[in-house]
Formats: structure tokens, sequence, C-alpha cells
């Protein structure tokens, strides 16, 4: 690498200002992510997923930053959003844009939200193995790079990370384990038949079907504060 780097520099090539710099912090948030990517299992939290993507989100910052400028979106004003995963046809990719012309118009189709968004059991595992694959594939990528690499090289290492960061973001998400589309991390209600175990929801149910006069209990009051006014005995004289 740093013959190639001589010879670079032998035909008149000079390194970019910032690059050393930011290529060595490249590397260092490459490592980092790395350490966290070995460390995952199969059923662990989405709590664990939550460094992993924060870690592969700041690394992919950076090697966009070495890439040539390029529209995520599409969108003039917010070319490095959000992309829509459930856009209509005819519409652009930017979510923001998106979300905006749904609250807008009338009759604009919405996103599907009766499917969960991430399963548990072997379509999680499955999910965690595309993460590995994805990874190795970004380690592969950024394997040679160096300062005389082109710029297209970062811009194909960016790609890959942001693949891997987007897995690792529906990782950390909460189970949808009770299968309710309102509440897709919910406490299961065991029960509950197949298919409304929703728990909250179930309450709810419940609370619908009590006969008129069965005794509920009253949320709980703050204290300082009073469940119903006080009623004085005898009036208060007028005046006083």
């Amino acid at each position: 690498m740093a013959g190639q780097e001589q010879q670079g520099g032998g035909s008149g090539y000079s390194v970019p200002t910032g690059l050393p710099h930011a290529l060595k912090e490249l590397r260092s948030r490459l490592g980092s992510a790395n350490d966290l990517v070995k460390e995952l299992y199969d059923g662990a939290h989405p709590a664990e997923y939550e460094p992993v993507a924060d870690s592969l989100y700041s690394a992919y910052r950076t090697a966009s930053e070495l890439a040539p400028a390029r529209n995520v979106t599409g969108c003039k004003e917010h070319p490095d959003g959000a992309v829509d995963p459930t856009a209509p046809d005819g519409w652009g990719r930017c979510l923001i844009c998106n979300h905006r012309r749904r609250l807008t118009e009338r009759g604009a189709p919405t996103p599907a939200e009766e499917t969960p968004r991430l399963p548990d059991g072997s379509a999680q595992r499955t999910v965690l193995a595309t993460l590995t694959a994805q990874f190795a594939l970004v380690n592969e990528r950024s394997f040679n790079l160096g300062t005389a690499s082109r710029p297209e090289e970062f811009g194909a290492l960016a790609e890959a990370l942001h693949r891997a960061f987007v897995l690792a973001r529906e990782l950390s998400r909460p189970r949808n384990s009770s299968g309710c589309a309102q509440h897709p991390g919910a406490p299961v209600d065991p029960d509950a038949p197949p298919g409304e175990e929703c728990i909250f929801c179930a309450g709810r149910r419940r609370q619908a079907q009590r006969a008129a006069g069965t005794p509920q209990m009253l949320p709980r009051v703050a204290r300082g504060e009073r469940r119903m006014p006080l009623r004085r005995r005898f009036e208060r004289p007028p005046g006083l």
C-alpha cells in the first residue's frame, strides 16, 4: 500500500487535504463496529443492536464524505434524507416529502401497518445472518482502501455500510411478538386467544365486556390532587 502511494506521488499525485485523518477515523469506526457485530447472537435483545446501528451509521457518514456526491432520495430538499420503503407508484423516494403528501392529499395510500416490521423466530435469525454477511462485504471493500484509492471505491463502501446500518436498525426495533399493529412492542397476554395476544387490546376488550355495575379500579390519583371536590356540611355565611 505504501509502495502504491509512493508510486502515485512520483507520478504527480498529491494526497487531498484531510484524507489521512478521515481514513484513520473511518478505520477506527469500522473496527468498533466489527467488535460489536461479533458479539451479536441469535435471540439478542433489540437494545443490543442499537450501538451497532449507531456505529455503522457513523462509519457510513465518514465514508460518504470521502465518496462522490450522490442523491440518495432523489429529492432536492432532502438529498440525504430517509428513503420511503413503501412509496406508492409514481411518488418519489423521500420519506419526509411523502409523509407531507400523505397528510395533505385525501385518499393518498398509506403504508401497510398490518404486517409486523420484524417477526421473531427464524426470520430474525435470517436477518442477523444477512447483517453478518453484509458486514463481511464491508470488510472486503475496506481492506485495500488507502490514500491513493479512488472516490468511487469509498462510494461502494458507503453503500455497503448504509445497507448494514439499515439491517441493524431494523433489528433494533421492538419485536412484534403480540402481532398487534397498534402496539408492536406490547407484552403478550397468555390467556388471550391466538391472534389477540396484545395485552393492551385484551384489557380494553375485557373492560368493554363487563356488565353494568361491575366494580372497577379507578386510576391512581397523583399526590396532592383530590378525586372529588370536598362537600361542606354547613354553608359558609356570606362575607366569610
